[in-house]
């Protein structure tokens, strides 16, 4: 999904997201009890969907600005979101910002993405579902991952590719590479 924007009934695609999520799991969890943050696995059952949405604006920083960006930068980018709502949990309205335009746009995206949750959740009279402490845990458990693909597979994109694995394409941007003759 990071080279090739597979339509969502693409069996190879099916059968990548299965392989993928049946290797990773385990190890992931076996990772988080070692660094000692089983709670934030916990957390991801709770807030699956807040994390998907935040993994997915990240993705669209790779496929839509910079098809290049790297595991590091966008490691960089949800440590500057973690630090902005760090001071947003103490009360203080600050952004954290970086010098890297690509950084800046992986932190941009996150920030934005969460401001449209938070007021697609007002909106839903909805509010008290997800606090700013949550989102918080939410960017925790994202940088875990991107620190865990650092050491289970060290390439640069590693987490890139497992992310948008799971982040479907708009549908009409999407193409079959396979045709049956």
């Amino acid at each position: 999904m990071i080279e090739f924007a597979c339509p969502e009934s693409c069996l190879y695609l099916r059968d990548a997201r299965q392989a993928a999520g049946t290797r990773r799991t385990p190890k992931l969890l076996q990772y988080l009890v070692a660094q000692d943050k089983l709670r934030l696995f916990e957390a991801f059952d709770r807030f699956r969907a807040v994390i998907a949405m935040l993994e997915r604006a990240i993705v669209k920083v790779q496929r839509y600005q910079f098809r290049d960006l790297t595991d590091e930068e966008v490691l960089a980018g949800v440590e500057n979101a973690i630090k902005t709502y760090e001071t947003l949990d103490r009360g203080i309205i600050y952004e954290h910002t970086s010098e890297s335009p690509r950084i800046q746009a992986v932190t941009r995206a996150i920030l934005d993405e969460i401001e449209r949750m938070k007021k697609t959740l007002q909106e839903q009279q909805r509010s008290d579902l997800v606090k700013t402490r949550d989102f918080l845990t939410c960017l925790e458990f994202v940088k875990e991952t991107l620190q865990f693909e650092r050491t289970a597979a060290p390439d640069a994109q590693s987490w890139l590719r497992h992310a948008a694995l799971y982040q479907p394409y708009p549908e009409e941007e999407t193409r079959s590479l396979i045709v049956s003759g």
